[in-house]
């Protein structure tokens, strides 16, 4: 752990005290080591966070901050391999998937308990599905319902079953080839029965992880290295997450030593940091940007406005302004990991006058569009929303549109605003950062159902993304996803501006940092410098 760094001007002095304002390896298959006998590490680590977490349950909410949070000290049956992203056991040392693909049968691992001291069994793991379920079947927008939903409405979650104390089976109406891979997201993780009936999921989560609960919320938490962990502690005793909104303040706090380590690299801060020699890692594009089209606001019902909007978009301009480099212009939603790109996309290129000519023949008569995006934020997916909607807001002007601003800050639940489907937004910016690795974590939670996002009711979409999330991995699959793609690029629900790249700073007291490109990293496998 690098020392704390003292400023040497008083200007620094000045920006440290206005900083602290605004802010306050893969686990082992071993038996757990004895308490008594096992080193506790000492060293404090602090990690910047972009924005705030709305809450510390990742059942509940899907953002970056709240599953990065929630990883250190809840843990699922698998985990992502860091390198293919395939499950590989965590509290589950095997399973075995049944012939038709209906039901999982999985085997726990021994002689793991919770930070609150009760022991991990299947009863246990059967309660948080059966509160995953229950949070699904009333309504909310969570990773269980997203992942279980069933062709037609309804639930693929068939129950689960006790078969002893070390042994359950996850039963399904259906089979559905993401469900294993969805599994390892922190929106899966077991919490204690205990703390789940008493209520404090979503303040103080109680798991098996390899940190435990200090004190603090989604804008400050600090947590404590577990004992009693079962698999390898670390380095870290003392993990802290603090929330800096601003990359500008973020890259200061790193290089005053207020904090160990940040996400988001801002796009001014690439150079000065490569200049410092300061480690920057930076993540695969594992995400997609895009201009939100709520068809339910007349006149954007009508294919040619759709299509004019999308013409006047100069979305090459975007990134190279607005994106680090590497980041790939989108054309579709799905990034190109997946390998299976549309073969008749049709997003329209930038063409300003065929914006023009599309608008002049459609049924839009120059009402305003209320045009949302978030302030005060930096998402994986865009870094700088006032910027790019400025850059976007004046290209639809300079077709003929009317743009009425809608700015909205990020922690006033701008998400929540734009996709509400009483909401009044017409354009919408927002994105969606990548969880696990298959197709479906895009398509299923954008495209699988109505939505209020982008006002569309099309059931022959949704089962054409629900027959892909269930066909096996292979060629039959890779088609139907590029078909999907093709049609969404006809459909228009949403512009695809950008596959964006992010990165991770680090001080030089980390020798090693466990990058994955969901931002989900275990900081029990960050490792520092004993000698510093």
């Amino acid at each position: 752990m690098a020392p704390r760094r003292v400023p040497r001007t008083a200007a620094a002095l000045a920006l440290c005290a206005g900083l602290l304002a605004v802010s306050a390896c893969a686990p082992g298959d071993g038996s757990p080591a004895p308490t008594a006998s096992r080193s506790v590490p000492q060293a404090t680590f602090v990690f910047a966070n972009a924005a705030p977490a709305p809450t510390l349950d990742p059942a509940a909410a899907s953002t970056v901050e709240t599953s990065r949070i929630a990883a250190q000290m809840l843990e699922g049956l698998v985990r992502a391999d860091p390198s293919t992203g395939e499950p590989v056991p965590a509290l589950a040392t095997s399973w075995e998937r049944s012939a038709d693909g209906r039901s999982y049968t999985f085997e726990l691992r021994d002689g793991v308990r919770f930070h609150d001291g009760t022991a991990l069994d299947a009863d246990a793991v059967c309660a948080n599905f059966e509160r995953w379920e229950s949070l699904a079947a009333a309504g909310q927008r969570t990773s269980f319902a997203t992942v279980f939903r069933a062709a037609g409405g309804g639930s693929l979650y068939a129950g689960c079953t006790v078969e002893s104390p070390s042994s359950l089976v996850l039963s399904l109406t259906a089979a559905r080839t993401s469900v294993l891979r969805a599994l390892t997201q922190p929106a899966f993780g077991i919490a204690s029965p205990e703390a789940l009936a008493a209520g404090t999921q979503e303040t103080h989560p109680v798991g098996t992880g390899p940190f435990r609960y200090e004190s603090g919320d989604g804008s400050g938490v600090v947590l404590r290295a577990d004992p009693d962990y079962w698999g390898e502690l670390g380095d870290i005793g003392t993990l802290e997450f603090r929330t800096v909104a601003e990359p500008e303040l973020r890259y200061v706090a790193l290089r005053l030593g207020q904090v160990d380590g940040y996400d988001q690299v801002g796009l001014d801060s690439f150079a000065p940091l490569a200049r410092e020699g300061v480690q920057v890692f930076q993540r695969d594009p594992y995400s997609v940007s895009y201009l939100g089209i709520n068809q339910n606001v007349p006149p954007l019902d009508d294919p040619d406005v759709r299509e004019a909007i999308a013409s006047a978009v100069d979305r090459g301009a975007i990134v190279r302004e607005h994106y680090p480099d590497g980041t790939r212009v989108a054309d579709q939603f799905l990034p190109a990991r997946f390998a299976m790109d549309g073969t008749d996309l049709r997003v329209p290129s930038y063409n300003p006058q065929r914006a023009r000519e599309l608008l002049a023949e459609s049924s839009y008569d120059g009402e305003p569009l209320r045009f949302y995006y978030p302030r005060h934020t930096s998402r994986t997916y865009m870094q700088e929303p006032e910027k790019v909607y400025a850059d976007i807001a004046a290209q639809l002007v300079r077709a003929g549109f009317v743009i009425e601003p809608v700015p909205v800050d990020w922690t006033d639940g701008y998400a929540q605003q734009v996709q509400d489907p009483e909401g009044d937004h017409a354009l919408h910016l927002l994105g969606w950062n990548g969880g696990y690795r298959d197709p479906d974590y895009f398509m299923g939670a954008l495209f699988g159902g109505p939505s209020g996002e982008f006002g569309i009711d099309n059931a022959s979409l949704f089962r054409a993304v629900d027959r892909a999330a269930a066909l096996p991995d292979g060629e039959e699959r890779t088609r139907a996803y590029a078909s999907i793609n093709d049609r969404l690029s006809r459909l228009l629900p949403a512009v695809p501006l950008a596959h964006p790249i992010s990165a991770v700073a680090v001080d030089d007291s980390v020798t090693s940092f466990p990058l994955t490109s969901t931002g989900y990293e275990e900081f029990n496998r960050v490792r520092l410098d004993p000698a510093r």
